[in-house]
Formats: C-alpha cells, structure tokens, sequence
C-alpha cells in the first residue's frame, strides 16, 4: 500500500548488485502489473552518489525497454493480454511507455571517481565497472558499466 515506482527501482538495484537474478525477474513483473505506476512518472531520486545515481538512470532505462518490449508481444499491463491466434497475424497495436525525463541527464560515471572507489579487480582494461564480466547491456554500457540486463524480459 506504501510502496512507490522508485522503492522499487532501489530494490532492482540492491537485487542487481547482489546477483539475485530471479528476484529481479519477479520485481520486474511486480513492476510491470502495477496499472497505477507510469514510467514516465518515476520521481528523479537525485542520489547523491553518482555511482548509484548512474545505475538507477539504467535500471529505470532498462525497464522502460522491457515495459515496451513486453507491450509489443501482446502483453498488457492490466492483464487482458492479445494473443496472436496465428504467427501471421500482425503484433497487436500498443501505446508505449514514456521514459522520464531526468535519467537522459545522468551522466556516465567518472572513470576516475571508479578508480578511487571500487576494487581494482571490479574495474576493465578500459576503467569502466564491471558488474558481469562480458555483460552486454547498453543502457549501462553508455554510463561505464558493463553488466547483462536479459533479467528485465521476463514473461
């Protein structure tokens, strides 16, 4: 009953950098069917730490792909979902999600400010934070963290 878009997003962060994966999945889908939750609504949390400042911008970008993503298969967040009777029928007709304004601002973090803060061994040949090693995600790419984000496409 108290709970906000942006609790949830902290906790898709404390889950993320706790490797707990499949609890990422099931936050993901909790966020997902939550009709009163927009993306575009989620508050600016303004942290003041620019490391988590960076993976929440792409926690929240993540999930705007996935949000959409699953709107294109059919999926719907009150869940009356469209099913294609057949694979030639055309994807159903969605509105996407919009993604907040505040997380085109946040800026990749600091190669150096990485260098003084996190082990050597958490750090690429290039400086950039590596949360999963060979991770391919681009929203975090952008802000100098590599990590996989197939978590957020769940069904």
């Amino acid at each position: 009953m108290r709970d906000t878009p942006l609790r949830s997003i902290y906790r898709l962060y404390e889950l993320h950098l706790a490797d707990r994966y499949a609890l990422m999945g099931w936050e993901t889908e909790y966020f997902f069917y939550r009709l009163d939750w927009k993306l575009r609504d989620i508050p600016d949390p303004k942290d003041s730490d620019p490391l988590r400042y960076a993976i929440l911008a792409s926690i929240v970008e993540e999930l705007h792909e996935a949000v959409n993503w699953k709107l294109s298969l059919g999926l719907r967040r009150n869940r009356k979902h469209i099913l294609q009777e057949e694979d030639s029928e055309p994807w159903p007709l969605f509105t996407p999600e919009e993604l907040p304004d505040w997380t085109r601002k946040v800026a990749p973090i600091d190669r150096d400010l990485l260098k003084r803060s996190v082990p050597p061994e958490m750090l690429d040949t290039e400086g950039n934070l590596v949360l999963e090693t060979n991770g391919k995600g681009p929203n975090f790419a952008r802000r100098n963290i590599i990590t996989n984000t197939g978590w957020f496409s769940t069904i």
